[in-house]
């Protein structure tokens, strides 16, 4: 099933030229190679890639760049458009190490770190008061993620194929307030660039809470 909130039919408006670009550089590699590299599935037939996000299916298109939910009219959040287009060229097959590290330590990850900590970590610190953790595991099953060990909840979602992002909850009680952590796969940055990873781990932090939003008014 494909929620409301992971739809964005929107123009892409100022976003264009970056689209531009990444569409070129991903009109310029080989498909069947990019997409053993990357995880995915090449459609010669359709001529497009098969991507698994959040536990939906998008295709997309080459070379032409579009992007929908697979087999319907309505395209992803644009920022994960752009990060879809520009993990297929980028992605280089490294395997995932298991091994988790912070936004700060990406590649450059310091210049970012302020405003990915106050956009996301500290959206999902704010929004754990009051919350029932056993519906943040249905929600994070319901976006394709697992539910595994080391905080009060911790879960994994995957944006893209090979780009795990971990999400770490500590619910608040009578002695200390809730707080969060979000981590990446060490190999992150042989996927995406720094700035796309904020984007997807926003993106990851925010469905997250929608999911548990439509659990609990359901």
């Amino acid at each position: 099933m494909t929620y409301p909130y992971m739809i964005s039919n929107r123009p892409w408006g100022v976003y264009s030229r970056t689209r531009d670009f990444s569409v070129e550089k991903l009109s310029l590699g080989d498909p069947l190679a990019m997409a053993a590299r990357s995880g995915t599935i090449f459609d010669q037939d359709r001529s497009c890639f098969i991507v698994e996000s959040f536990g939906q299916n998008l295709s997309v298109s080459f070379p032409e760049g579009d992007i929908f939910f697979l087999d319907t009219v309505h395209s992803p959040h644009f920022s994960l458009c752009i990060c879809a287009l520009n993990y297929l060229p980028r992605a280089d097959g490294t395997p995932l190490s298991g091994k988790h590290i912070s936004y700060r330590e990406l590649e450059n990850g310091h210049v970012y770190y302020a405003a990915f900590r106050r956009e996301s970590i500290n959206m999902l610190s704010a929004c754990l008061p009051g919350k029932n953790p056993r519906l943040f595991a249905e929600a994070a099953r319901k976006l394709g993620g697992s539910v595994g060990e080391g905080a009060d909840l911790a879960c994994t979602l995957y944006p893209l194929p090979r780009f795990p992002v971990t999400i770490k909850l500590w619910f608040p009680d009578d002695e200390m307030e809730g707080s969060a952590n979000i981590l990446f796969d060490s190999s992150a940055n042989h996927y995406l660039h720094t700035e796309d990873i904020a984007a997807v781990g926003e993106l990851a932090a925010r469905f997250l809470v929608k999911q548990y939003q439509l659990l609990a008014s359901s």
